[in-house]
């Protein structure tokens, strides 16, 4: 059955990869209960001389063949995209692979499962993804996927699980034309057991300081290990190495791309002896060998090696032409060892990512409020930590945090929290704070996608004894798992709080009894009613919204550039929001929005009321609904009295999720003149409706769309063999969703031909 399911999505997916017009053929390959393989067939656009030779100088072919993997969540997970295993791989934005593993493109900036998920329609985000394949393979064969201007990529990192908290720029300034090396003391936390080995079933994280120190015989304090009940902590060495230079005095400039491939000591040398680090490396090693020989080091001890590779042009966001690429390697000292590396250079090493030393720079507020229930925290990030404090410090119980994230030291520019880099979750670092106020917050720190689609998980994130739980992701894929819910598996009145416009506005949506409107019924409200200018711009400005898509060659961490005042000013405004909201009685829904003047600090809010929406079983199409706002209804009951002689209509526009079945309608378009009036028949015109449609999703910022029609009968009677013709003619010529919606005095019926079920 869950095979099925995946053949499926393997059909639509496939379906709709090929109708991109690059997209020259492609097939499914294999099918199984846990995952299902793909391949497409990509034409790599590249110059004429290249296309006569069959392929780029680099080895891109004119033909690509790349593998698309859907896992067993799908399409709450994004495919996963591999390329052919002799693909060259001295190209930027490859992922971290060893080299017997099939490379892997980077085709979004930032987290590719948002992107995937942040398009209503899961024929969206495949065709879009598979437009960003193309871009990729075309820049790769071009030679473009760096731009000298922009400056040098450094090799992808984003997604290891070791972590190297260091002073980069304090690195760079050691590097010098002669080449050399210094170690640096360090501190690590070691999770997993002694006998596991590095990336697989053990992970490192280590803080660098500034102090140098020579290796010495000895100096038993320099590695020391203390096994704790979740792993291991101690002392340890980061040894930075630079190269050395060229026998003709010139600095030793590696102009190669090398993605990260490193896996063992081995092949660690080798990568030194590339970037011209080898022989300070050996010294290194060397001294290490000298110094501990004889001594016994119980549990193992991580040590960190950064090679300096010199740049023939400036790195990204940098003045500085130095790389830094980390490396993990753990020193196994037994009593009868030949060597520290108990496996020679076949001993596993680890690259690891590089965070610089945060300095803290937070501003603590307090705000009073009166006495309400408890409220659970869904999301510890910037806005959702500094919320969490702003309620503690009015008195509000905090049952529960939940929050997959690691407190990492950029963070701390905007988080409530002041932390050492070595932190743990984001969760359990506020709960950690949360408990100097009294609070003893339950932690979830599990991906809350998945488990919010499951009891335990909605139990664990969402507790009975909550009065409401405020979403503060920022993430579409969390808002829509939290609009899936029926009412009776949640007993916490749902909110949701972000920032939009680099802090310049926010938003607070509290949804309504028995969960209608839901919050991604207030959201879609939101866009529809958006009236001022200043708010539009603030909302749907491309650099700065909501809907700002990432496509791009970088892939590094996604913020809002904002400073820590502002956010926190919105934050203190958000939550005050919140607790007035807490006292009214629950009843409509509600959206509160807050933006500053254009060039001022001052701050207008304004409030409106979302009536339930009206929930419409759509026919012929399982499981799938209708909603319709309130105010649109009364739009229509309206266009309906002022035509009681005759059968009226329009055009319906809102959003589609295909992952909760909805199409919403937020806004209608009236008919176009030349539309067709009469007693038993409405027809809809074209004059100027393409165009409208256009204005009206432009002026949305590309967040509504024409989802459907709508017409009224003078009757109480359901969808004649007309309408139902008009429901497979709107499949046919209009891409999903394409629902037809028809009004009469006393009911309202919904149907869609299955063929535009997307």
């Amino acid at each position: 059955m869950f095979g099925d399911a995946l053949r499926a999505h393997a059909d639509r997916f496939l379906a709709v990869a090929t109708r991109h017009r690059e997209c020259r053929g492609g097939r499914i390959t294999d099918v199984t209960d846990g995952r299902a393989s793909i391949e497409l067939d990509i034409n790599v656009e590249m110059p004429q001389h290249m296309k006569a030779d069959g392929a780029a100088p680099n080895g891109v072919r004119r033909t690509e063949t790349a593998t698309v993997v859907l896992g067993p969540s799908y399409p709450w997970s994004s495919p996963e995209f591999y390329l052919r295993h002799d693909f060259p791989r001295d190209l930027p934005h490859l992922q971290p692979a060893p080299p017997d593993a099939p490379p892997r493109p980077c085709l979004i900036d930032g987290n590719q499962r948002d992107y995937f998920i942040q398009f209503g329609l899961v024929e969206a985000g495949v065709f879009h993804l598979v437009h960003q394949l193309v871009l990729w393979l075309q820049r790769a064969a071009e030679g473009t996927l760096i731009d000298r201007e922009q400056g040098w990529e450094p090799a992808l990192r984003r997604d290891l699980s070791h972590l190297l908290v260091i002073d980069a720029e304090a690195c760079r300034a050691m590097v010098d034309r002669q080449g050399g090396h210094r170690v640096l003391k360090a501190r690590f936390y070691r999770s997993g057991p002694d006998d596991a080995r590095l990336s697989s079933g053990a992970a490192a994280l280590l803080q660098v300081g500034t102090d140098i120190v020579p290796l010495k015989r000895g100096d038993k304090d320099l590695l020391t290990s203390r096994r704790e009940e979740d792993g291991a902590l101690g002392s340890t060495v980061c040894c930075v190495i630079w190269p050395d230079k060229l026998p003709s005095g010139a600095p030793f400039v590696c102009e190669r791309y090398m993605p990260e491939t490193v896996t063992t000591l081995g092949a660690l040398r080798q990568r030194a002896d590339e970037l011209g680090c080898g022989r300070a490396l050996d010294a290194f090693l060397g001294s290490l060998e000298r110094c501990y020989d004889g001594y016994v080091l119980s549990p193992p001890v991580p040590i960190a090696i950064v090679l300096c590779a010199r740049r023939p042009f400036h790195m990204i966001d940098s003045p500085s032409d130095i790389e830094l690429l980390p490396y993990i390697v753990e020193l196994r000292a037994g009593p009868e060892r030949a060597s520290l590396f108990a496996a020679g250079d076949d001993e596993p090493v680890a690259p690891a990512m590089q965070l610089d030393i945060a300095s803290p720079a937070l501003l603590h507020r307090v705000s009073g409020a009166p006495g309400t229930g408890p409220v659970a925290m869904v999301g510890c990030g910037s806005v959702g930590s500094k919320m969490a404090m702003h309620l503690a410090r009015s008195g509000v119980h905090i049952p529960v945090v939940s929050d997959s994230d690691i407190l990492l030291p950029h963070n701390m520019a905007r988080h409530a929290l002041a932390r050492p880099a070595l932190s743990l979750s984001k969760s359990a670092e506020l709960a950690r704070e949360l408990a100097h106020l009294g609070q003893s917050p339950q932690v979830h720190d599990n991906d809350l996608v998945a488990d919010l689609t499951t009891r335990e998980g909605r139990r664990a994130v969402l507790p009975k004894d909550a009065a409401f739980a405020v979403n503060t992701t920022a993430s579409v894929g969390v808002r829509e798992a939290l609009s899936s819910l029926p009412p009776k598996d949640v007993k916490p009145r749902l909110a949701e709080a972000a920032l939009f416009g680099r802090g310049h506005g926010a938003f607070l949506f509290v949804e309504g009894a028995a969960h209608n409107p839901t919050l991604c019924d207030l959201v879609a409200e939101l866009y529809a009613t958006a009236g001022s200018d200043r708010l539009r711009r603030l909302l749907f400005d491309r650099a700065h919204g909501l809907t700002e898509i990432q496509i791009g060659q970088g892939c590094g961490s996604l913020t809002m550039p904002m400073t820590d005042m502002r956010l926190s000013a919105m934050t203190a405004g958000l939550t005050e929001a919140l607790l007035d909201e807490m006292q009214r009685e629950q009843g409509d829904g509600r959206i509160i929005v807050g933006a500053t003047a254009e060039h001022a600090p001052d701050t207008s809010w304004s409030r409106q009321t979302a009536r339930p929406f009206e929930v419409i079983p759509i026919e012929a199409v399982e499981g799938w609904t209708l909603r319709i706002s309130q105010r649109v209804l009364d739009q229509i009951r309206a266009e309906m009295g002022r035509c009681p002689e005759v059968e009226t209509g329009g055009v319906m526009i809102g959003t589609c999720s295909a992952r909760l079945k909805a199409i919403t309608v937020v806004d209608l378009l009236p008919a176009p003149p030349d539309s067709i009036r009469s007693a038993g028949r409405f027809t809809l015109g074209t004059s100027g409706l393409k165009k409208a449609i256009k204005a009206r999703h432009r002026t949305s910022g590309g967040t509504l769309f024409d989802v459907g029609t709508w017409h009224s009968h003078l009757a109480d009677q359901g969808p004649s063999p007309l309408d139902r013709q008009t429901a497979r003619e709107l499949a046919a010529e209009r891409p999903p969703p394409s629902v037809l919606l028809i009004a009469t005095p006393g009911r309202l019926y919904a149907l869609m031909h299955t063929s535009a079920v997307p």
